[in-house]
């Protein structure tokens, strides 16, 4: 170190040996961490968020399990659709649906749910074509006007049949839960995410139409910011990846 009367600095020579040592007694602190968490019950509180509608749907029943395993875990849920920066909120994992923007994210791949047509058993959808879904009013999720283009597609293992349906409505949303109510209550078909059209389907609120075709949707995803996690966060990963 340099001194003088009013300031202290390192040496050419000190910072190059911090740079040589500060990784591997990084790595060192991580590795007893981890042999302390490994040698002991896993607990202490992990924080995780999603979109309100997601969670519901895919997430609170896997959660549910988890924390009957794992007793002295402890979860803090953050529901919201904006955008949340895990290491500037200080949390632990996000599950999302969408692409994924922030730069050095680990991101692991949960499901599909693709966009697929549905309606209420009670409209009477008498068309044959998926063409003709045209006629129908619709409920537009953050439609542009009053009409919206659908790119709709089918198919197997080879290239797949593709069809541009444009499609009018009286009412726009930006919220898929809000949608699949509006579609429940007969104000039009909708494009909803296949985990919205499956709750519905189960509970006699919806009907699939036309269920072979949809329209490609990004993976559901699990988020974080660190391959270095707590052994808590690492079980919620693994769990969530074989239960979801």
């Amino acid at each position: 170190m340099h001194r003088d009367a009013r300031r202290v600095r390192t040496t050419t020579e000190g910072a190059r040996f911090y740079e040589s040592v500060v990784n591997p007694v990084d790595a060192l602190d991580t590795a007893v961490a981890a042999l302390e968490e490994n040698t002991t019950e896993p607990k202490g509180t992990i924080r995780v968020t999603a979109p309100g509608d997601l969670a519901r749907l895919l997430l609170v029943p896997v959660l549910s399990r988890f924390l009957e395993e794992y007793p002295e875990i402890a979860l803090a849920l953050v529901l919201t659709n904006r955008f949340v920066d895990l290491v500037q909120e200080g949390v632990d994992l996000a599950v999302r649906a969408g692409e994924v923007t922030e730069p050095g994210s680990i991101v692991r791949k949960l499901c599909r749910s693709d966009l697929k047509l549905a309606a209420s058993p009670r409209l009477e959808v008498a068309v044959t074509d998926v063409r003709e879904v045209a006629e129908i009013p619709f409920v537009l999720f953050r439609g542009h006007g009053r009409s919206q283009v659908l790119r709709l597609s089918r198919g197997g293992d080879g290239p797949p049949e593709i069809v541009e349906v444009t499609v009018r409505g009286r009412i726009q949303v930006d919220d898929y839960a809000a949608m699949s109510e509006l579609v429940a209550a007969g104000q039009g078909l909708g494009l909803l995410p296949e985990i919205h059209l499956v709750e519905g389907v189960r509970s006699g609120r919806l009907v699939s139409v036309f269920s072979e075709w949809r329209v490609p949707a990004p993976a559901i995803q699990i988020v974080y910011s660190t391959r270095e996690l707590p052994e808590r966060v690492r079980l919620l990963v693994q769990y969530l990846m074989k239960s979801v």
